[in-house]
């Protein structure tokens, strides 16, 4: 492509003044600026970036100077040429004309091979970076995050909602807990994300370019973070006027209307650029529930985004955006889309399992209470028939706001930087427990998140022995959430075990204790979690030879993280006086002290009598009632809200590598990199605390960078390791109060079926990684790119790790160990290999006309979620197709999108129930750009 600009230029030189051969090389320069630096905007190199956006103002400034300067005669005397007839303006126009051409030729080019010039421009950056282009996304539709990450290398985000969703990152899974800092971290526009559902529900729209950088990062600014970093860079305002317009419909009244409009609102000095995207549409799979038929559908998809940005510069030295964003609360439904089917009947060994521990949930929907009315509900039809039968589940909703004010400054031969950020996440779930009764409601978080960042930034000029990077960096987060239940009239009869069923059901006043034990109680756990991070950091190249460059980093951080919690009855429901008449206890048998007037409140309502003159078969069903609630509401597990002791101490991190280019084609590095991750303070049952320890991680990476085949193959290829110690994640400990609760609901079933356990925060003592990666492009084939990322991950517990045995293990032998030593097993959600092979062709034809079409396909080794074997991905590859045709000046186009061509079905078979996975999916996209 640089070829053919540079001869189109040649040509044109012989053909005009020197009055236009200034104006046009200035216009070119600036062109060819401006391609570099919109294919460079990685979170890589800030200070590079930077630079470049300076010169390509300064030579914008230059050229519209000369334009207004130039006098045709003065041109001719100087020169002592013919000069074209025509007058100054006329003269202009035309070099802007000749410009236009220049940059047809350009950006044509740019489309069809920037995959390939983002990785050329990462040849200098001694850090394994993958790195996917906006246009590259546009192509196939990709505007969510599970779509974004499928298109970069070695990053997935993992099936879930908003909150649950997680992201895997060389083979390490950074969860959504409210209280553990993201291993993996997110920036968006220069402000880092202290909470990764932030992202999980961005709406990606207008965007520049998504890179991931690997390994402990934090040297450069923003917040530390140890596995990797993924950086999203929308695009800016310009003084250039811009009105694109898409409209997408698609299968399940799939409607996405996107717009962009920008460009001057006072030449050279402010700029605007505005970003609108709804999408609305119906999911694959409806819910069969008779009064809901054809109201929710699941997988839905429910969003609104806009974005408003405006670019002042007032001096050619002094540049300002403001950017401000709004995804107004939407729904969905997302949870509660399950495929339920029957347990094993057989431990891994061949060895039955006891009968009364197979299928316990199932068993109870046998009960006559749920099968009293069978065209509604029949148990052995409709429990495993439907993914989505549900009276009560409600959409996940979601919103999010932000604010980011980026100031740069070029003043003493530095750049200054301000970065200013805001951001709010506001969830809520209202889950039931998939069945057509009443039995929960309104289940899951609500959580209401906010961040606060405040970032200053000073770099050098390029091209002296050392280049330097240093700054100050700021954040408070602050999370309010409460996961909650709410209980309804058919809990007692769920929750009951066989014997406190029996005793109440056989009788009317019996059924109406059933109803009341547990109808409209409501139980929550509210917490609170604030936290603040101060940070220093300081980034050095030292240029110690033409070749050779070294480069040094460390950061030093400060952080306070703080956690409240408290279990609560909300609302103690109708049921209140069962605990207050027989106390907290799941096995009560007696008036607890004080209890009395409840005792006797209790008998007027279901007997009409006071509890002295109750028989003993009545005092029994009363009895029976206060075991029912307080074995599902577990009183003693309450405690009002308290403060844990704070997490308070230093982080650091530090990286050193070294460059060195043998040539033009060829370079290589090494490095050596070192990150932290502060703990934290959290609550378990009763209240207790436990204290999780900061996390540490060395990384250590080896680097080749090659241009090969007279530059038309870039390949960028690393190996690492990455050694963690006391890695930070959701692990399973013993609950006693839970395991009591069941083994009284379930008394049959033995201790070790019964184990039950709650999650929390800990620390593994050790985790390690090391692989291959590898991002290459292709352009030697005319009008095809072809580009690649694949890697190779080897994730597994390096120090001895004791996790909880899986439900298939045999649990009947005389002597029985529910945990075992992990040591040396694969991570979960860690696949072998991954693959990313994308081809785009584009060609002229039918004289104006653009043919054009992509593909995306991304392969995935098997893998486990879990230590159980029944939750393994086998390996499967995603699909993704577009084929289009428009006209060259981008007035019209229209293509059809395929997504999941092959109509790949991937999903665990899980112990007794799995998620489906979207299946395939058409859509027209007709976009017009004015």
């Amino acid at each position: 492509m640089n070829n053919y600009v540079n001869e189109f230029l040649l040509e044109k030189s012989k053909k005009v003044s020197l009055f236009s051969y200034k104006p046009i090389t200035l216009a070119v320069l600036a062109i060819l600026f401006q391609l570099s630096a919109s294919q460079m905007s990685f979170a890589a190199d800030d200070s590079v970036i930077a630079d470049l956006k300076s010169q390509i103002e300064q030579l914008k400034k230059e050229l519209a100077a000369s334009q207004q300067k130039n006098n045709p005669q003065t041109d001719l005397a100087a020169s002592n040429t013919n000069v074209l007839a025509s007058s100054p303006d006329q003269q202009v126009k035309k070099d802007e004309e000749e410009a236009k051409k220049i940059d047809g030729v350009v950006v044509t080019g740019k489309r069809q091979r920037k995959q390939k010039v983002l990785l050329d421009n990462l040849k200098d950056v001694p850090k394994s970076v993958s790195i996917v282009s906006g246009e590259e996304l546009d192509r196939l539709g990709a505007n969510n995050i599970t779509e974004v990450l499928r298109r970069v290398g070695n990053v997935n985000f993992n099936y879930g909602n908003p909150r649950t969703g997680s992201l895997t990152l060389r083979g390490i899974t950074t969860g959504s807990s409210d209280q553990i800092d993201p291993t993996i971290g997110t920036v968006l526009d220069g402000v880092s994300l202290g909470y990764t559902p932030l992202v999980n529900g961005y709406v990606f729209t207008d965007i520049d370019t998504v890179d991931v950088t690997r390994g402990p990062q934090g040297t450069q600014g923003g917040k530390p973070s140890n596995i990797g970093r993924i950086t999203f860079n929308t695009k800016a305002p310009t003084f250039t006027p811009e009105a694109n317009f898409a409209l997408t419909y698609g299968e399940w009244n799939r409607l996405i209307t996107s717009a962009v409009v920008g460009g001057p609102v006072i030449d050279d000095l402010l700029a605007w650029r505005g970003t609108f995207q709804r999408e609305q549409g119906d999911g694959a799979y409806g819910n069969t529930f008779p009064d809901l038929k054809g109201r929710a559908s699941y997988q839905n998809v429910d969003r609104t985004f806009g974005r408003v940005q405006f670019l002042l510069t007032p001096t050619d030295d002094f540049t300002a955006k403001l950017s401000l964003e709004n995804q107004p609360k939407g729904s969905e439904f997302v949870n509660g889309l399950t495929v339920k089917h029957a347990e094993p009947t057989v431990f891994s060994d061949g060895v039955a399992r006891p009968v009364a521990s197979v299928d316990t949930t199932y068993k109870k929907y046998l009960r006559p209470w749920f099968n009293n009315d069978p065209t509604l509900w029949n148990t052995a039809r409709d429990y495993y028939n439907n993914p989505v039968d549900v009276d009560n589940n409600g959409a996940i909703i979601t919103g999010s706001k932000g604010a980011t004010l980026n100031l740069n400054w070029h003043v003493a031969g530095h750049d200054l930087q301000s970065i200013t950020g805001y951001r709010s996440h506001w969830f809520s779930a209202a889950n039931d427990e998939g069945t057509p009764f009443d039995i929960t409601k309104s289940g899951g978080y609500i959580t209401d998140y906010s961040q606060i960042s405040q970032e200053f930034r000073i770099s050098s000029e390029k091209g002296k022995f050392v280049d330097y990077l240093a700054g100050l960096y700021f954040l408070s987060t602050d999370n309010d959430s409460i996961s909650r239940t709410r209980y309804g009239n058919d809990a007692g009869a769920f929750q009951a075990s066989d014997a406190l069923y029996n005793s109440l059901a056989t009788t009317g006043s019996g059924q109406t204790i059933l109803k009341d034990s547990l109808n409209f109680a409501y139980k929550g756990t509210q917490t609170y979690v604030k936290n603040k991070s101060a940070a220093l950091f300081a980034q050095a190249d030292w240029h110690l030879s033409d070749p050779l460059t070294l480069n040094t980093g460390v950061r030093f951080s400060h952080e306070d993280r703080e956690t409240s919690q408290g279990v609560l009855l909300l609302d103690p429901g109708v049921g209140s006086d069962f605990t207050t008449a027989f106390g907290n206890s799941s096995s009560t048998k007696a008036i607890a002290k004080g209890g009395a007037a409840a005792a006797d409140r209790l008998a007027a309502r279901y007997f009409g009598s006071t509890w002295a003159n109750l028989s003993t078969a009545q005092q029994n069903q009363l009895l029976s009632g206060a075991q029912v609630r307080n074995g599902t509401l577990t009183p003693a597990s309450l405690y009002p809200v308290t403060d844990a002791p704070a997490w308070e101490g230093n982080i650091k991190s530090w990286n050193a590598s070294l460059t060195n280019k043998f040539n033009d084609t060829v370079s290589a590095y090494g490095t050596l990199q070192y990150g932290e991750k502060g703990g934290m303070s959290q609550f378990a049952v009763n209240g207790t605390t436990s204290t999780v320890d900061k996390e540490q991680t060395n990384g250590y990476e080896l680097g080749l960078r090659l241009n090969l085949l007279n530059n038309t193959l870039t390949i960028n290829s690393d190996i690492f390791l990455n050694d963690i110690k006391n890695f930070q994640t959701t692990v399973n400990i013993p609950d006693p109060i839970g395991t009591a609760a069941f083994l009284a609901s379930n008394p049959s079933v033995s201790l070790a079926d019964a184990q039950q356990f709650q999650s929390v925060v800990g620390n593994l003592p050790g985790v390690r990684v090391k692989g291959l990666e590898i991002d290459a492009a292709y352009t030697g084939l005319q009008n095809l790119t072809l580009s690649l990322s694949a890697a190779y991950n080897d994730a597994y517990y390096s120090k001895d790790t004791y996790l909880a045995k899986p439900n298939e293990v045999d649990s009947t032998g005389k002597v029985f160990q529910k945990y075992y030593n992990a040591k040396g097993s694969v991570l979960n959600s860690a696949p072998k290999f991954t693959a990313n092979l994308a081809a785009d062709y584009k060609v002229q034809v039918f004289g104006d006309k653009v043919f054009h079409t992509s593909a995306d396909y991304k392969f995935t080794s098997s893998y486990a979620t879990s230590p159980s074997s029944y939750d393994v991905y086998d390996a499967y590859g995603l699909l993704d197709l577009g084929v289009g045709i428009g006209r060259k000046d981008g007035l019209f186009d229209v293509s059809v999108v395929v997504k999941n061509l092959l109509n790949t079905s991937y999903h665990t078979d899980g112990w007794n129930s799995y998620t489906p996975n979207i299946p395939r999916w058409f859509g027209v996209t007709f976009k017009s750009k004015l």
